[in-house]
């Protein structure tokens, strides 16, 4: 941990308008060892720094230069230098750097609860499950310590989601009830809010506020509904009725509210759970199919670009993303996107697909664009 002490000293004096005598002076010490505190050659005594901090009118923690919190905006570059570097440095250094931010900063909990989407998004990166699974550990006790030690109720509620993520991908299911049933227990109350604070803002004549927020309830959701029924492809594979249903009401959806250009990351969610569900089926020409929407659209996303956008009809929702902690942009590098497809399609869901030109071609396009990708890095 980098400190200023010896820096500030000397700025705090020269403020002040004092010598290193009358420092020396008022501390009952000698001009010499102020003048080793300001060359670094030596630091006052422990017991000093209240007296220090007192004369200069500042906290010790101004003092030493030491900053418990970082702005949204430092949090924000401390991510995407993160993220940025799984795509080119090994995993243990990246993740050892994290753990540094940790241990600088470990009472800003904004910092903390991104650190913890930072190691959901990345901790399939290492193929040593033993690492995995200690990380993930690690990201819940980062979630308790937030719930814990945080007063922000925002904030909190999102330790409290990540926290059932990774219960729910270690396979600890009752502690994801036990957390997750008393938020459930409360939708109800949290829908009807979302309509009361729409005729709200009408009826005081706040047009905008209450279009902004009658398009972020639709857009939300909208993309909840997509999301669950991709749940609902997954828990109920074998029912082929249900799902065949399912899926055509989800197309429509999707075609009406043109989420393709909308929402690639979740369409692209959804054509990869349907050509697992076709492959469930043994319906091969269909799950080639939906395999080759979701690559080519993987392919078309991450070169147009990783991020949110609105269009032609949620003319406003770009004003809500500006509110998001990384904005419009994807929580990954796109190399990272790119590298995590391929362990998806080599998935044993998709085994009997394996043999098939059309699945190969497909591989193969993914990889060509890795290379690609790569070697467009080296040249940066």
């Amino acid at each position: 941990m980098y400190l200023k002490l010896s820096e500030n000293i000397i700025t705090f004096r020269r403020k002040k308008g004092i010598t290193q005598d009358e420092l020396a002076t008022f501390l009952g010490v000698t001009k010499a060892s102020v003048s080793k505190w300001e060359t670094k050659q030596s630091y006052p005594d422990i017991l000093l720094l209240p007296q220090i901090a007192s004369y200069f009118n500042v906290s010790i923690d101004e003092l030493l230069g030491y900053e418990p919190q970082l702005s949204e905006e430092q949090i924000k570059k401390c991510y995407q230098d993160l993220a940025t570097d799984f795509a080119k440095l090994p995993f243990d250094e990246v993740i050892a750097h994290s753990r540094e931010l940790i241990k600088k900063y470990y009472s800003c909990y904004p910092l903390l609860i991104q650190i913890v989407v930072l190691w959901v998004n990345h901790y399939m990166l290492t193929n040593d499950k033993e690492k995995q699974i200690t990380l993930l550990n690690d990201a819940i006790k980062l979630c308790n310590h937030i719930l814990e030690g945080s007063s922000d109720m925002k904030l909190c509620s999102e330790a409290s989601i990540m926290k059932s993520m990774v219960n729910l991908t270690l396979g600890n299911a009752k502690e994801v009830i036990e957390e997750l049933q008393p938020l459930i227990e409360l939708k109800h109350s949290i829908n009807q809010s979302d309509i009361l604070l729409i005729q709200a803002y009408q009826m005081i004549g706040d047009v905008a506020k209450s279009d902004l927020h009658s398009q972020i309830t639709v857009y939300t959701h909208l993309l909840s509904l997509v999301e669950d029924s991709i749940g609902m492809l997954y828990f109920r594979v074998q029912d082929y009725d249900f799902c065949t249903t399912t899926i055509q009401r989800i197309e429509q959806i999707i075609h009406t509210y043109e989420l393709e250009n909308l929402h690639p990351n979740t369409t692209l969610k959804f054509h990869y759970q349907v050509a697992v569900f076709y492959c469930a089926n043994n319906k091969i020409e269909k799950a080639l199919q939906e395999l080759s929407l979701f690559v080519q659209g993987t392919l078309k996303f991450i070169d147009h670009g990783l991020k949110l956008h609105g269009d032609h009809y949620f003319t406003r929702i770009e004003e809500w993303f500006e509110e998001f902690f990384l904005k419009k942009d994807a929580p990954r590098n796109d190399l990272v996107v790119l590298e995590s497809i391929i362990p998806a399609l080599e998935h044993t869901a998709l085994s009997v697909l394996f043999d098939t030109e059309e699945y190969q071609s497909l591989k193969k396009k993914v990889e060509r664009k890795i290379i690609e990708r790569k070697g467009n890095g080296r040249e940066a």
